[in-house]
């Protein structure tokens, strides 16, 4: 860029100043021809005088060195040359070496010649015609010195030279800053992006100005930022991935072992009957926690396929049948559950919904607790259900991953109560298709409120 710019306004300058120099040449030479005509024509008309009042004897005169034409160089300017008709000098004001006469058998008697010689070390405008009266005529030579024209010329060349070389100078330094800084941000660019190929995601350019440069880095900023947030979300669903396979092969290998152990002890060796059913009821168990596993798992991949219709229904009427549909569960453990919530309607997917409460209610008393309260209620445009127990909470940097499948705070409570870390994902799942996510809230102690949010439709009393 730097050099293409650079060539292109030297070659620029060049030929502009080569055009001024020209011109000025010319202009100055043709001022130095009209001169020239006009002093030839003083002399001419000093000749022709001469001519009238001595007519051809005075030429006859000369010839026989009765009169001295030299005598009358001094009544004209410039140096002159007189030749007879027959191109024989009469007399001649110009140096010896100087052949002038060249420039006769161009001459006519209605046409006056000029031409450019050298003479020596300077250089003279010749101009050349024809003086006639009567029968008598001579060839009229004049020259004019233009030596100074030359010499002009050569002065402006010399300076168009050191300014031509200041000015290229200084703007070849303004030309390679303005470079430097166009092409600096597209450097930085190139590097980014190839440090981005490198694997570092993170690389960033610095921003500045509304130019289009700057425009371009701040694009470029937004682009990489959501680059690395995509590597991010396909590293984490690979990192997941890769402890679903560990947790679902660690899942499955836990309870078949203990179901192939107590059934090759059963088939080989002669057990008493007490042994035999506590054998039998560690295969019965096992294969419970493997079948509700399945079942986790069928929903997972049902959700992942299927589209939901979700219907409007009125809040209070909902949670009366939830809470009657999981009644066995708490009374089983002796667990209170208290709802009350506001009248409003929402959009939900009954079954899907029904589920989701279901693994909340059974996560609370999973963890421990006594006593646990569902409330509704509208707040502006939402409607917020919360499920709020007193187990054991959930450690605060545990919260990030409860929601992920096989994910498990208490490892061995939860295989003891037949769990496998799939509730609250599936949970998590029909959240999102209801528009909303669980917000989980607890410390790790005084047990744990999970919230989510509906749209609004209204309350049931404002029909």
């Amino acid at each position: 860029m730097f050099f293409c710019i650079t060539i292109f306004f030297s070659a620029a300058f060049l030929f502009g100043g080569y055009i001024l120099i020209s011109y000025f040449y010319d202009i100055t030479m043709e001022r130095e021809i009209e001169a020239a005509v006009e002093q030839y024509q003083y002399n001419k008309f000093v000749v022709q005088a001469n001519l009238i009042t001595r007519g051809a004897a005075w030429l006859e005169g000369d010839t026989d060195g009765a009169y001295d034409i030299g005598s009358m160089a001094s009544d004209m300017s410039d140096m002159t040359a007189l030749y007879t008709m027959d191109k024989a000098e009469l007399f001649s004001g110009f140096p010896a070496k100087a052949d002038v006469d060249g420039l006769l058998p161009d001459v006519t008697d209605n046409h006056v010649c000029y031409r450019f010689y050298t003479i020596g070390d300077r250089e003279y405008l010749l101009t050349a015609g024809i003086v006639s009266h009567g029968e008598a005529g001579v060839y009229l030579v004049t020259g004019t010195d233009v030596e100074r024209v030359s010499g002009q010329q050569e002065q402006m060349i010399a300076k168009f030279g050191a300014v031509y070389g200041v000015t290229i100078g200084v703007g070849s330094l303004l030309i390679f800053g303005l470079s430097y800084l166009l092409t600096k941000s597209v450097k930085n660019l190139t590097e980014a992006t190839k440090k981005i190929s490198d694997g570092n995601y993170s690389q960033r350019v610095k921003e500045g100005g509304t130019d289009e440069v700057g425009q371009l880095a701040r694009n470029f900023n937004r682009m990489a930022h959501a680059v690395e947030e995509k590597v991010q979300e396909l590293s984490d669903s690979a990192r997941q991935k890769e402890d679903f396979v560990a947790n679902f092969a660690h899942e499955l290998k836990t309870p078949l072992t203990s179901m192939i152990g107590y059934a090759d002890r059963i088939y080989h060796k002669e057990m008493p009957r007490e042994e035999q059913k506590r054998a039998a009821w560690y295969i019965w168990n096992e294969g419970m926690r493997l079948e509700a596993l399945s079942h986790k798992l069928m929903d997972m991949t049902v959700l992942n396929h299927k589209d939901f219709v979700l219907q409007e229904t009125e809040t209070q009427a909902l949670f009366r049948e939830l809470t009657a549909d999981v009644e066995y569960l708490v009374s089983e453990k002796e667990v209170s559950l208290r709802c009350s919530v506001e009248s409003a309607y929402i959009d939900v997917e009954y079954d899907l919904f029904k589920t989701l409460f279901l693994n909340l209610v059974d996560n609370a008393v999973k963890a421990g607790a006594t006593e646990i309260r569902v409330t509704g209620c509208r707040c502006s445009a939402e409607y917020v259900v919360q499920v709020q127990d007193d187990g054991s909470g959930i450690p605060a940097q545990e919260i990030q991953r409860i929601t992920e499948a096989f994910y498990m705070v208490d490892k061995s409570r939860s295989r003891k109560q037949h769990g496998a870390g799939i509730g609250l994902a599936l949970a998590e799942k029909i959240a999102q298709i209801h528009g909303s996510t669980l917000e989980f809230e607890s410390d790790g102690v005084n047990g744990t409120t999970v919230s989510i949010c509906f749209k609004c439709k209204g309350a049931a009393d404002d029909e």
